[in-house]
């Protein structure tokens, strides 16, 4: 039972985790590409009216919220298939 509860604690992890960063992307683009080039500088700085960097990361957050509900969905049909 301990390594069930493990397992379904990591997937869950993963998938708040997917979830979280892709809803900060999608609802605060400037704030989440700031950060990142304040941290890492990876992105460049986004201003007031850079709108395609912001659409740019709107996009990025549409990918990784599809990737989280991609492995919500796939983890029910395993559920679903050996339950």
């Amino acid at each position: 039972m301990n390594r069930l509860v493990g397992v379904v604690f990591i997937y869950l992890a993963m998938f708040v985790a997917w979830t979280a960063a892709g809803l900060f992307m999608l609802l605060a683009p400037a704030r989440f590409g700031n950060l990142v080039h304040d941290s890492l500088y990876l992105f460049p700085e986004i201003h007031r009216g850079d709108w395609g960097k912001r659409l740019a990361v709107r996009l990025a957050g549409i990918g990784l919220l599809a990737f989280a509900l991609r492995l919500a969905l796939r983890i029910a049909a395993f559920v679903h298939q050996s339950g």
